[in-house]
C-alpha cells in the first residue's frame, strides 16, 4: 500500500472514530428506582422508595418512611425513637448525574417539608444527606423488599450509625488483663510492671478506637478503664469521653466511670475532685480524698451516678487505711 493510500485510511479511521464518539449514547445514570435503606445497626430505621414518573427524565415519585419521633445530633446519632412507622410522600424531585434531589412533605402538616440528596455509586451502595448545615450524609444500601421499619427502639438511649449489639473481644480481652493486674489489692501491687502494662494496653486501646472497631457500650466503658489508668490529663480526659459515649449507647453501667475519670482528670491539673471516687494512698501518710469539693454535688445526685454517699465514702476510707495499716504491721513482724 502506498503511503498516500495509508494516510488516507487512517484519516478515514479517525474521522470514524471522532464521529462515534460525538454520536455515542450518554452515559446512563444509576438506576435509583427501588428500595434504599439506613439501618442502625440490624434495625431499619429509614426506607427511600423511589419509582421514576413515566413520561419524565430524572423526576421521581415515591416517599420516605421511618418511625414517628426521633432527634438526631449533627446527624451522628439518634435518640429518643419512638413510634409507628409514618410515610412521607415525595412531592418534587430532579436528578443530576448520580444524586436525586428530593423533597418529602408531612401528611399530617402540608407546610412540614424537609430536603434531602440521595447520591449512588451504581453498586447498591449510597448516601442519604438531609438539608441541614453541619449533617453529615448516612449511608444507604439497595435493598429488595418487604421492607419493615422496627419498632423495637429503646427511646432512653442513643443509636449509632455503626450500632452493633456484639462486643468487640480484643477489647474484652485488653479490659480483663487491665482488671487481672489490680485484683491484689491496696498495697499488694508491683506497679512498676503493671504501668508497663497499662502503657500497652493503652496503645492497643487507642489503635482499636482509630480504627474503628469499638461499637458497643461495653466496648467504650471498657476502653474508658484502659484510660482511667493512664497518668496524663489527656488520658483522664479522653478515659471520660469514653465513658461518655458508652453511657450514651445505653450502657448506664457506664455512669461510675464517667464520674470517676472527671474526678480523677480534675486531680492531675490540681483541682479538687468534685464525687469523691478518688482516695489517695501516700507513704507515711494517712488515707484521702483531699483535694475534694464536698458541697458541690449533693449525694441525691452521686445516687444516680452509682456514686457513693459522702458517708459510704469516708466509711470506705476508712476500710482502707485499716488495710493499709495491717499491712505495715504485719511487714515490721
Amino acid at each position: 500500500m502506498s503511503r498516500q493510500h495509508s494516510t488516507r485510511l487512517s484519516s478515514l479511521l479517525l474521522f470514524l472514530g471522532v464521529m462515534f464518539t460525538v454520536n455515542s449514547p450518554a452515559q446512563e445514570m444509576p438506576g435509583f428506582a427501588g428500595n434504599w435503606v439506613l439501618r442502625l445497626g440490624n434495625r431499619i430505621f429509614i426506607v427511600v422508595t423511589l419509582s421514576p414518573i413515566l413520561g419524565s427524565e430524572g423526576h421521581f415519585t415515591g416517599s420516605l418512611a421511618r418511625p414517628k419521633h426521633f432527634s438526631v445530633a449533627n446527624g451522628a446519632f439518634f435518640s429518643g425513637i419512638k413510634g409507628p412507622a409514618v410515610r412521607y410522600p415525595i412531592i418534587h424531585s430532579s436528578s443530576k448525574a448520580n444524586c436525586v434531589a428530593f423533597t418529602i412533605q408531612n401528611p399530617a402538616n402540608n407546610n412540614d417539608k424537609d430536603d434531602f440528596q440521595l447520591c449512588s455509586d451504581r453498586q447498591g451502595r449510597g448516601s442519604l444527606q438531609i438539608d441541614i448545615s453541619g449533617f453529615e450524609p448516612w449511608p444507604v444500601t439497595k435493598e429488595k423488599g418487604p421492607l419493615v421499619i422496627a419498632t423495637d427502639w429503646d427511646s432512653t438511649r442513643s443509636y449509632f450509625l455503626d450500632d452493633s449489639d456484639v462486643s468487640n473481644p480484643e477489647m474484652q480481652r485488653i479490659f480483663e488483663a487491665d482488671q487481672k493486674d489490680r485484683q491484689p489489692g491496696v498495697g499488694k501491687i508491683d506497679w512498676e510492671v503493671v504501668e508497663k502494662a497499662d502503657a500497652a494496653r493503652r496503645e492497643e486501646t487507642r489503635k482499636l478506637l482509630s480504627d474503628g472497631k469499638l461499637h458497643t457500650g461495653e466496648d467504650f466503658q471498657r476502653a474508658a478503664f484502659v484510660f482511667q489508668h493512664g497518668n496524663t490529663p489527656d488520658d483522664y480526659l479522653l478515659a471520660h469521653t469514653l465513658a461518655m459515649v458508652a453511657v450514651a449507647r445505653g450502657q448506664g453501667g457506664a455512669l461510675w466511670i464517667e464520674a470517676a475519670t472527671l474526678d480523677r482528670y480534675l486531680n492531675s491539673i490540681h483541682q479538687p475532685q468534685i464525687y469523691g471516687t478518688q482516695f489517695n494512698f501516700k507513704p507515711n501518710e494517712p488515707t484521702t480524698q483531699d483535694p475534694y469539693d464536698r458541697g458541690l454535688v449533693p449525694d441525691a445526685l452521686r445516687r444516680n451516678l452509682g456514686v457513693p454517699s459522702q458517708a459510704a465514702q469516708e466509711e470506705q476510707r476508712k476500710r482502707y487505711e485499716a488495710e493499709r495499716t495491717k499491712q505495715k504491721n504485719d511487714g515490721q513482724r
